[in-house]
């Protein structure tokens, strides 16, 4: 065994076993193949679009969060019409674009505006206009340009992915970067990864999941703000399977993971909606994952719990005590570890902040830190945000320079279990494939001083200064533990559970079913 085959084994979660359903399935290690971080939006959506433009090209498939029918793929071409033009041509163009559940965006409290779910339809609307303007700018997208209507109630079909494929190869791209005209601003900053080669398998079965899911279901017409718009064409085609060409891509392993939620709904909201007359929600079970699928989850602790030296990560939003349990876990077991947490701008000293960042606040301070002495903490833990009006919506982990994670999957409980979620983890066997990445997403935040070993690369972060409003800069470190704002209300602690940061292992809709009957004055 190879030394490079320890590392494996060390952060990879164990190979192919078993199918959906048999109690522990592992996941695919896919080797030879090639695994390129773009950061920012216009280096992705360049490189997307010369993946697109490849002469030989037979099938282009897109999966969004958020789609804007004004986005210009590169300057001056927009993305509707470069794929109305690809599918005159004969390319096999399809889009799935996500709204809420039906039963959300049509439900009477949403579209009456009470309701104490605090949903904004208007967050669908441009996907909407987006499926809608393929419709009508070429006639063969009409069955292929699909609103994307699985999601959990509480939750989203989350990741911005896209693969393209042809006889010269298959690539693949997953992140965080939607679509968006405000995606490829400077201020806002987030990461795509690139994939080619093998892994690309596990790509496409991912895409023809989705597809089959929502082409197996009936139309129905769905309405945010001014547009409305049906699910799909009754002749949307299903997707078969296709065997990518084996083409040696390169020196990086991944492995694919998935997030499906389980479609599991609390008696007492059905008891709330009779008393109320206002249903909560619902939507069907998910066929090709009936118990739902949990892999993000594996990849990710499998490689924190194997950490030695150090875990990067940066994200937009800090929410789950499982995984801050699992970095407290491995804190407390590997005494030279150091764990460095980035996301964007807040104020630290704000008394009372949103409810989410009370959430962040009360973990990293009670689970995070837990047993861990203050002078130790302060030395081996450190919690930064970047400053001014950039937005961290990056959602990436590193960990020793040996693994690395990006995704659609946010540092939360939602995104471990009730929305649709999409994540590659990689290793390089020439190991320098993670080191690179680690160098130019610290020199992004940094500065760029060259090729610095991990060591140093982390002692820049210590050494930033704490944060000081009366001094602005780009990056400073937070002081721990925080000690106001991190007590939840009541009715904070219920939309968390119920809304803002579910976990559809549980039943849902008991909590929002007592508000409601509470809010009708049937209720305690």
């Amino acid at each position: 065994m190879s030394a490079f085959d320890d590392l494996r084994a060390r952060y990879f979660v164990g190979p192919s076993g078993g199918s959906i359903g048999s109690g522990d399935p592992g996941l695919i290690r896919y080797a030879g193949c090639e695994a390129i971080p773009h950061i920012g939006g216009p280096s992705y959506f360049t490189a997307l679009k010369a993946a697109i433009d490849r002469p030989d090209v037979t099938y282009i498939y897109l999966a969004g969060w958020l789609l804007d029918i004004d986005f210009e793929i590169v300057p001056g071409t927009k993305l509707v019409d470069l794929l109305a033009a690809k599918s005159k041509a004969g390319v096999d163009v399809r889009v799935l674009g996500w709204v809420m559940a039906p039963a959300v965006l049509n439900n009477p409290s949403v579209t009456s505006g009470a309701t104490v779910l605090g949903i904004d339809r208007t967050v669908n609307e441009p996907t909407m206009q987006f499926i809608q303007g393929l419709r009508l700018a070429e006639p063969t997208l009409v069955p292929k340009a699909v609103l994307n209507i699985i999601s959990h109630p509480a939750g989203a079909v989350h990741p911005k992915f896209a693969i393209v494929g042809g006889p010269s190869g298959d690539v693949g791209f997953t992140g965080g970067i939607d679509a968006h005209t405000s995606r490829l601003v400077p201020t806002w900053h987030d990461i795509e990864l690139e994939v080619r080669g093998q892994a690309t398998q596990g790509m496409y079965d991912w895409f023809r999941s989705l597809w089959n899911e929502n082409v197996g279901r009936s139309p129905v017409t769905v309405k945010a703000g001014a547009t409305s718009v049906v699910s799909r064409a009754p002749s949307s085609p299903g997707l078969g399977p296709r065997q990518v060409p084996a083409v040696l891509a390169g020196t990086k392993h991944l492995q694919s993971g998935r997030t499906v939620p389980r479609m599991n709904f609390s008696t007492l909201a059905s008891i709330g909606g009779s008393v109320t007359g206002r249903s909560l929600p619902k939507n069907s079970t998910v066929a090709f994952a009936p118990d739902g699928l949990f892999e993000i989850k594996r990849l990710w602790q499998k490689a924190i719990s194997a950490a030695d030296r150090y875990i990067y990560i940066e994200d937009q939003s800090f929410c789950s005590e499982e995984i801050f349990g699992w970095l407290n876990d491995a804190l407390r077991h590997k005494p030279a570890l150091k764990v460095v947490l980035l996301t964007g701008a807040q104020d630290p000293d704000e008394p009372n902040p949103e409810g989410l960042m009370k959430l962040t606040r009360r973990l990293v301070s009670t689970r995070l830190l837990k047993d861990i002495p203050k002078a130790d903490s302060d030395k081996r833990v450190g919690f930064f945000q970047v400053q001014g009006l950039t937005v961290v919506h990056t959602k990436s982990t590193i960990v020793d320079d040996n693994w690395a994670l990006i995704g659609s999957a946010n540092f939360m409980r939602r995104s471990l279990y009730t929305d649709f979620e999409h994540a590659m983890s990689f290793m390089d066997e020439a190991g320098s494939g993670v080191p690179n990445y680690r160098r130019a997403l610290f020199n992004t935040h940094l500065g760029t001083p060259g090729a610095m070993a991990a060591v140093d690369d982390l002692a820049r972060w210590f050494a930033l200064p704490y944060y000081d409003p009366a001094t602005p800069r780009p990056v400073s470190r937070v002081r721990l533990p925080f000690t106001t704002g991190i007590e939840l209300n009541s009715w904070e602690k219920t939309m968390v559970d119920e809304v803002w940061d579910t976990d559809s292992r549980n039943a849902w809709g008991s909590g929002l079913a007592s508000l409601a009957m509470s809010a009708a004055g049937t209720g305690s």
